[in-house]
């Protein structure tokens, strides 16, 4: 017969948030609390929610199936001195120690200043996965559970297993049928007539499934997570890195693209420029002005100066004045003819300046 954990889940995560109802289902009386007179009332209540018993770590996690009941072989229990908050590592330490492995699954309770427990190999629950073990449903605490002393057996085909509970502590035997029998009798009587409760299919299915709770398990789950949050974290920061490839290849192509683009604009000015001083080496304006430096670097070669030097529909006017000791040789050199004397020398001109000076005699300009 298979259980369906996920409406226990359901229906005690619910009641996780009011305390009261949860002690309910947990079997726990406020009154009993092991907390110190003086502790606190909220690290009380944080102690009973955190560390109460495995049933509590077990419903935080995942829900899942609890299927058949199962009584392993290799069973074993005890008891430990509390120390709120620290239960886990507690049990865990003692359940090592006892199975000589670190992967175990375990089932504890707290009551009051002690830890109850049962432990077992993972190795032997291997082949029955999902199953629960019915003594885990009657540690002291727990709702089914009766008040110590008290024995419970389970008689199988060839062996039997009997769990038994005092004040001080928890004992699993296991042995033949015979054997538990009358061990079990024999505790009762040495526990002052304790109950003897025998398990049998009827009644172990009337009890509240209690899965075992393994650390190592958790742990293997935790690293799981930790691996795909990291594949995760991977894929993300090599999208990002990516994106910001791809942002600065956009930029440099970009960047390429103004560079050559301001390369080809430079090219077109030099260009214009060199054109311009070619059109300008070919004008006449710069002939005009090399005649025009010509002219009058060789007055100055003979102390003459320039009066008037006329540029007029592509025609060039000029007048000087030259020492009287100027030879006519130097004078045809220069492009002038004598025009006559005058105060400082005599007046030279070109044949332009010779036509103007007639046509307008006793005018100078």
């Amino acid at each position: 017969m298979a259980f369906d954990f996920s409406k226990y889940t359901k229906r005690i995560g619910s009641e996780l948030e009011k305390l009261g109802p949860v002690l309910d289902k947990l079997g726990f009386d406020p009154s009993k609390s092991s907390a110190r007179p003086d502790e606190p009332e909220t690290s009380k209540s944080r102690s009973i929610l955190d560390s109460a018993s495995s049933m509590s770590k077990v419903l935080v996690g995942a829900p899942g199936m609890i299927g058949e009941y199962y009584f392993p072989p290799e069973l074993i229990g005890g008891t430990c001195p509390r120390a709120i908050g620290e239960e886990e590592d507690i049990i865990w330490n003692a359940a090592v120690e006892a199975c000589d492995t670190e992967r175990v699954h375990v089932v504890w309770q707290s009551v009051e200043n002690k830890v109850w427990y049962i432990a077992v190999r993972s190795s032997e629950l291997a082949s029955h996965a999902n199953t629960w073990c019915p003594f885990a449903a009657l540690l002291p605490g727990m709702k089914d559970a009766v008040p110590p002393p008290v024995c419970y057996t389970y008689y199988g085909d060839e062996t039997a297993t009997m769990m038994m509970i005092t004040p001080d502590g928890l004992q699993i035997y296991r042995s033949t049928n015979l054997v538990v029998r009358a061990k079990a009798e024999r505790a009762a009587r040495e526990l002052g007539d304790a109950p003897v409760i025998e398990l049998v299919p009827d009644k172990i299915l009337q009890l509240t499934p209690v899965p075992w709770y393994s650390l190592s398990l958790f742990e293997d789950r935790a690293r799981r997570i930790l691996a795909t949050t990291a594949v995760f974290s991977a894929i993300v920061l090599a999208g990002l890195a990516f994106l910001i490839w791809m942002f600065a290849s956009m930029t440099l192509l970009a960047t390429r693209h103004d560079i050559s683009e301001t390369m080809a604009r430079t090219e077109d000015k030099t260009m214009a420029l060199m054109k311009t001083i070619e059109q300008l080496r070919a004008s006449p304006m710069r002939e005009q002005l090399a005649k025009f430096v010509d002219l009058n670097d060789g007055l100055l070669a003979v102390n003459g100066f320039l009066e008037v030097y006329e540029l007029k529909n592509g025609k060039t006017r000029w007048r000087a004045v030259v020492p009287i000791n100027v030879t006519a040789d130097r004078i045809s050199a220069l492009g002038g003819r004598n025009i006559g004397p005058v105060d400082k020398g005599v007046a030279i001109g070109n044949a332009a300046e010779i036509e103007y000076e007639a046509a307008n005699p006793g005018k100078r300009k």
